[in-house]
């Protein structure tokens, strides 16, 4: 009996994790008319355990309303009960029902689940009052999506649409800032686009503020004060303008300080001094001093960086994606892919001829390759600084990139079966990972290795690529050089240059590399200050109308 006991237990859990609540994506559209408001269109694809009923509760609304509230699944429509809607009811008496609980400051907007499972649920209303009039523009501060969901959503897309029949919206006459997640947003075909780059935490919200040049609505509401003032109240405690690094240090002392917690900042500097930095959700353990002599994830540039983000246990971490550039610069060149040519007008320098069809299969490198490819120009020669000025006029894209690279190596991982649950590793996936930071060890301790003799000749340009996403290829590179002549040499000729142009090479693409994505970013930072497109920031959005907290099954 007690084996017959566990075991239906073990089957009854094994069913709870495979259809374990979940919100995969919420896809919101509005469509702002001329009065200002904005009819809501969102698409719930989740599955649920537990409840009788969805909720989504929009507080906060002022002098904004709801109406027009209406549900429908596989293109049926549910009974609208309107504003009686009795949540103490079992979840056969509210199948196929909709409606609205009201509150002293907003609503709840409610439909019955009908069957737990997987439901794609499509709910509309209308925001009424939703674009408003403020003394030097029209526009808002709106919460599209509310933390402390049932189930933190794997990606939320909201799209803003213009339904006035005025001029197209540009950035000549709208402005755009985003809060709550990681994300980007902008103006795209005369549309505003929030997408979210990674899946939400408990805490992620949507948050938009869009600023509208006066002319291009008929508020039916207006604000006593300005929007300047709504904005500069969303930018406290967000990224946009980040203060130097000696300013965060002492605002984030601050703020511990201020909190009681000075005690958990000077731990967390004690234990990453010491060594224990490291991620038990991605390694298993918060300590890895161990070497590995071998490229980990089978080679695979995008898991091995995935792995370096997202293993750091302190918020110091590190955001390898100049490296992983510069690792697949490397990688060409190495393969013959990118032929490497000396300067003709400085002898210090060198130049990237992508003139040559390469045979990369994966599309996010190919991307990557195409990118370098349009910024060489005409000649296909990518010579010094064109890089760097390609991204800094070519931000959005060269921004973009890094995202599309880290989706990959997840998706590496979790083809591998290496999560055990989100991007908690398994054992296996445990294993893999350290061997990403111990052949970091290994290449950093090279020359202590007495064994490298009998392993690095054959496996140098695995060592020099990976030496490149660690930012170490200078010192590997010359311990080769010093260790290894010949075989250093004989690599160099590979290439078609001698031993200093290789040197040189490996120095100017880990130089070319970061200053890319330094000028993008600086670029997109300052287009997301003015509003003009760009990364979102998850701190910030304050004095927001709408949204609320939680919202789901019940």
């Amino acid at each position: 009996m007690r084996k017959l006991l566990l075991t239906v237990l073990a089957v009854l859990a094994g069913t709870w994790c495979v259809h374990a609540q979940s919100i995969r994506d919420v896809d919101v559209r509005v469509e702002l008319n001329p009065d200002g408001s904005g009819r809501v269109t969102q698409v719930w694809d989740v599955s649920v355990v537990d409840g009788t009923e969805w909720y989504i509760p929009i507080d906060n609304l002022g002098k904004m309303s709801v109406s027009d509230f209406s549900v429908s699944e596989n293109g049926e429509e549910y009974i609208n009960e309107g504003r009686g809607w009795d949540v103490h009811r079992s979840i056969g008496e509210k199948a196929g029902r909709c409606g609205i609980v009201s509150k002293h400051d907003g609503v709840e907007l409610c439909w019955g689940q009908g069957s737990y499972g997987p439901h794609v649920w499509t709910a509309q209303f209308t925001l009424n009052g939703l674009v408003q009039s403020f003394t030097d523009a029209d526009g808002f501060n709106f919460q599209f999506v509310n933390p402390g969901l049932v189930a933190p959503p794997q990606h939320v897309k909201l799209t803003i649409v213009n339904a006035t029949g005025g001029p197209e919206w540009t950035y000549d006459n709208t402005r755009v800032w985003g809060y709550g997640s990681y994300g980007d947003i902008d103006v795209t075909d005369g549309q505003i686009v929030y997408e979210s780059s990674e899946p939400f935490s408990y805490e992620s919200s949507v948050i938009a503020l869009v600023r509208f040049e006066k002319g291009l609505f008929s508020p039916t509401v207006s604000r006593d004060m300005t929007f300047e003032e709504l904005k500069e109240r969303a930018m406290e405690g967000s990224s946009y303008g980040e203060d130097s690094w000696m300013e965060k240090l002492f605002l984030a002392f601050f703020a511990l300080f201020a909190g009681g917690s000075v005690f958990a900042l000077i731990r967390a500097w004690i234990l990453t001094a010491l060594g224990y930095k490291y991620k038990k959700s991605m390694y298993g353990k918060t300590k890895i001093t161990e070497w590995y002599r071998e490229a980990p994830m089978d080679g695979n540039l995008f898991a091995s960086s995935f792995v370096l983000d997202n293993g750091w246990r302190f918020p110091s971490g590190q955001n390898s994606s100049k490296g992983l550039i510069g690792a697949f610069f490397l990688r060409w060149i190495l393969d013959g892919k990118v032929k490497v040519h000396t300067d003709s007008q400085n002898e210090k320098r060198v130049n990237l001829d992508f003139s040559m069809e390469p045979d990369i299969q994966d599309d996010v490198e190919l991307a990557l390759f195409n990118m370098a490819r349009e910024a060489s120009g005409a000649n296909l020669l990518l010579e010094s600084g064109e890089f760097e000025k390609w991204s800094e006029r070519h931000f959005k894209k060269m921004t973009a990139w890094p995202t599309r690279a880290k989706a990959r190596g997840q998706g590496y991982m979790h083809d591998k079966h290496y999560f055990a649950h989100g991007v908690t590793t398994n054992n296996d996936g445990a294993r893999e990972a350290c061997h990403v930071v111990e052949f970091k060890n290994f290449l950093n301790d090279f020359t202590l290795s007495k064994e490298r003799g009998a392993v690095e000749v054959g496996l140098w340009k695995d060592y020099l690529v990976f030496a490149q996403l660690y930012g170490i290829a200078d010192k590997v590179a010359t311990q080769f050089q010093k260790l290894f002549p010949k075989e250093f040499q004989e690599m160099a000729q590979a290439v078609g240059v001698d031993p200093n142009v290789m040197m040189r090479t490996i120095r100017v693409n880990n130089n070319m590399s970061a200053s890319a994505i330094n000028r993008a970013v600086s670029k997109q930072q300052a287009g997301s200050i003015r509003g003009t497109g760009g990364h979102t920031s998850f701190g910030g959005g304050g004095g927001f109308s709408g949204g609320g907290f939680g919202g789901g099954s019940r």
